[in-house]
């Protein structure tokens, strides 16, 4: 596994360690090139996190019931939300979520999950 993808993978395991509300990591598919992990908050509620180093892409989603309810994606070295409650927009993040993009996006998460009462 590329360095990277090595990386991110480190990163969401100390995630699930640091975050009080990810009860599982699981890796869903990795390849040479790819990652996929899901970290599981309650049945049927999980974050989603993919990687593709070829693309350069880094995808993070708030799934619940196989619909994302929020995420935030880098394409092209471009970051942009999809707001909780309007996933079909695309709000430009020009800070984007580095350099810990999973910790970052998790303490989003964690407000989500405590505004919405997602738990």
């Amino acid at each position: 596994m590329a360095d990277e993808l090595r990386k991110l993978r480190r990163e969401a395991e100390e995630a699930a360690d640091r975050f009080w509300f990810i009860g599982a990591l699981e890796e869903m598919e990795r390849t040479d090139i790819t990652l996929s992990i899901r970290l599981h908050i309650r049945p049927g509620l999980f974050v989603q996190v993919f990687r593709g180093t070829k693309s350069g892409s880094l995808y993070l989603a708030l799934i619940e019931g196989g619909r994302r309810l929020y995420g935030i994606d880098r394409e092209a070295d471009e970051w942009h939300v999809h707001p909780y409650g309007a996933v079909e927009r695309h709000e430009p993040l020009p800070q984007g979520l580095e350099p810990e993009p999973i910790h970052r996006f998790l303490a989003r998460v964690e407000d989500l999950l405590l505004k919405y009462e997602l738990l």
